[in-house]
């Protein structure tokens, strides 16, 4: 029978024992799923490592029980993505954490450019925090093991001096030098920070900041796709 897994973070767990006081995961358990005292899960910390586990005691606030094992999961062997993704309106990063947290990638860096609509002081700590529960639901959800990491929001000058392998901005074919993104050779162990600009795109300022700041400018051989699409596409080429 197949065991439930679910996010355990550092401070809430020993090498014996757990204990899980999150509302959400706390009412999947028990009011959505019925799990009882006795039942074995698996519980994941997001760095790598997985839990052998088995409920001793669940109410309507927390769940706590005994750790059976612990070993280290193996690693996917593939190119580390960052994405930068500028601040979308609305209702969109749920979106875009949730899909690409699927995807694979092991982080996101929040910036503001010319055109975002919110602006980094519209990114409070609180909706920070919201963000990283998506990806928790996400990484339970697909069984990935690596749980992304959150820099910003910054703006987009401080974006400029990100350090990795391959920087890429993903923007327009009509732009000049702009390459086909499955054209740019990636190797396994680099890490990628791939850009994506908001719903009216980087500003020429900004590609041309980009540009001497080291960064390629890449397409996809696609339709223009609004700027929650864009990532995941993206990623999910070089991901694959």
């Amino acid at each position: 029978m197949k065991k439930y897994r679910f996010f355990v973070d550092s401070k809430s767990h020993t090498a014996r024992n757990f204990l899980i006081t999150d509302k959400t995961t706390v009412g999947h358990i028990s009011l959505v799923l019925r799990l009882k005292k006795g039942d074995e899960i698996i519980l994941f910390d997001g760095f790598g490592t997985e839990y052998e586990a088995k409920i001793g005691y669940i109410d309507k606030k927390q769940v706590a029980g005994l750790i059976l094992r612990a070993y280290q999961c193996q690693l996917p062997d593939k190119p580390k993505v960052l994405l930068a993704q500028s601040l979308p309106r609305a209702g969109k990063m749920d979106d875009i954490v949730r899909m690409n947290t699927e995807a694979g990638i092991i982080g996101f860096i929040l910036f503001e450019s010319e055109n975002s609509i919110p602006k980094v002081e519209d990114y409070t700590e609180t909706k920070v925090e919201h963000l990283k529960k998506v990806a928790q639901e996400a990484l339970r959800q697909s069984e990935g093991v690596l749980l992304p990491e959150f820099k910003g929001p910054i703006k987009f000058n401080d974006l400029l001096k990100a350090d990795a392998d391959k920087k890429i901005i993903l923007h327009s074919r009509d732009v000049e030098g702009s390459i086909n993104l499955k054209e740019i050779q990636i190797q396994k162990n680099e890490t990628v920070v791939l850009v994506i600009g908001p719903e009216g795109g980087l500003s020429p300022r900004e590609v041309e900041s980009a540009k001497n700041s080291g960064f390629t400018i890449a397409h996809l051989d696609m339709p223009i796709l609004r700027t929650e699409t864009a990532g995941i596409v993206a990623s999910g080429i070089i991901l694959s």
